[in-house]
């Protein structure tokens, strides 16, 4: 394959990535904190479902994935129209905000004020004015219509998220060997954005739903000059249009229990993709956007090694090496120790992405054959980008709100959870994944 192209998709790669590391990581603080922050006064439970409409898209999604790109259009076309509506959706989601704040801040502070001056209450008196049914009301108000931008704007993210995976693998001649190579572009990305939002924005306001809606449609734009990616199959049937025929992939033993793992998986890592931002604040942390960025650092040299390591031949033990990291993670999470949590809590999110995440691309496009690999893609989107995620953001909201008095948060109850998750998910897939030496005869018959 043409160098060209493998820097092209690497820039596809960095304007996703930068656009979905501009909001995702401060949203949560933002939408939690109170209004004399900056915040819009969300409950735990608000913000876990504004969280969860990345699980609804990821649901959503692989039921046209496989009809749109295995079937009908170009894979960089339905691509570019997804980028460029989230970068709509993102603008309209930012602007709301901002019109609802004074508001939240008016009424919060109007309630406050029968109590005595904002900065002279404690926790106990905070905590009655956040559950005031005023203060309540209006956080209702500035919620639902989010809520229904965030969920748009999550089926459209999630369409791109697939088929940039499936683009890439489409376009690349030695598909396991060079995956790695330009998807790193994308944590790059990642990293760009987290520091950009960490130097020169303001967390605690709309500006990063705002970086995040020019750079979506810079990659909107952009997606629509990428190579030419067609349909693999003009077969109409109705299953087929719908990608059922990759349901078979299932008969492998192995590759049901990678499908297991990769939901409990994605369902525990919500603890962290959601509420570390927030953990670290409450550590008084400086800059932990920034700080959050040190994972994905390590994603990269990760990435780039992982190549060397024969993945093809060495796929489980990588795999487990991943899961791994994300039990490591869980035990320095729990400790709470400034240092231990920076030196292991965060390196292990990117580590563990790594390894397990991006090894696995490579195993699931191995096993599906050619003319649906969308499809298959689209499987692991629904079941870890969308139940998983669900799950994980039901779960997280429900043990932080359990471990909540007012806005105070007895944190190592809370990511004990997560560290038991991923020790269960690491034994059972040392034990059980026996993955086929080849991919699946059957299929491609």
């Amino acid at each position: 394959m043409p160098r060209l192209a493998r820097v092209r998709l690497s820039a596809m790669m960095f304007a996703f990535y930068f656009s979905l590391g501009s909001w995702a990581v401060t949203l949560s603080t933002y939408l939690m904190s109170a209004p004399q922050k900056g915040g819009l006064n969300f409950t735990t439970v608000e913000v876990g479902w504004i969280y969860s409409t990345f699980a609804f898209g990821g649901m959503l999604a692989p039921l046209v994935v496989g009809l749109l790109a295995d079937r009908l259009f170009s894979a960089e076309r339905v691509m570019g129209v997804s980028g460029v509506l989230c970068a709509i959706l993102l603008l309209a989601a930012g602007v709301w905000c901002e019109d609802c704040a004074p508001k939240a801040k008016a009424v919060y502070e109007s309630v406050a004020e029968q109590y005595g001056p904002i900065a002279q209450l404690d926790a106990a008196t905070l905590a009655k004015v956040n559950d005031d049914p005023r203060v309540r009301a209006v956080a209702r108000e500035t919620f639902v219509p989010l809520f229904v931008l965030m969920l748009a704007y999550s089926i459209s993210l999630q369409l791109a998220l697939t088929l940039s995976t499936v683009l890439t693998f489409r376009t690349l001649h030695t598909r396991g060997h060079r995956f790695g190579h330009v998807r790193l572009w994308g944590t790059v990305g990642w990293i760009v954005a987290g520091n950009i939002v960490a130097l020169f924005l303001v967390t605690h306001s709309p500006q990063p739903l705002y970086l995040a809606a020019g750079s979506s449609a810079i990659f909107g734009i952009y997606a629509f000059t990428l190579p030419n990616t067609p349909p693999k199959n003009q077969s109409r049937s109705l299953s087929e249009m719908f990608g059922l025929p990759a349901l078979k992939l299932f008969h492998d033993p192995s590759f049901a229990l990678f499908v297991g793992a990769a939901f409990l998986a994605s369902a525990m890592n919500q603890f962290y993709g959601v509420y570390a931002h927030r953990y670290f604040t409450d550590l008084h942390i400086d800059k932990p956007e920034q700080v959050m960025t040190i994972g994905q650092a390590l994603e990269v040299g990760c990435m780039l090694v992982i190549p060397w390591l024969q993945p093809r031949k060495h796929l489980k033990l990588l795999m487990l090496i991943g899961l791994a990291g994300w039990v490591v993670r869980g035990a320095a999470m729990t400790w709470g120790s400034v240092p231990v949590i920076v030196a292991f809590g965060v390196s292990m999110h990117g580590w563990s992405y790594a390894f397990f995440f991006i090894v696995a691309a490579s195993y699931l496009d191995r096993e599906a054959p050619p003319h649906l690999r969308a499809s298959a893609q689209g499987i692991i989107t629904f079941v870890s980008g969308g139940i998983g995620v669900w799950a994980g953001n039901v779960l997280a909201g429900v043990v932080v709100d359990s471990q909540r008095t007012g806005t105070i948060i007895a944190w190592p109850a809370v990511w004990i959870v997560p560290f038991i998750g991923c020790a269960i998910v690491f034994v059972a897939f040392a034990v059980f994944f026996k993955p086929p030496p080849e991919p699946l005869a059957a299929l491609r018959s």
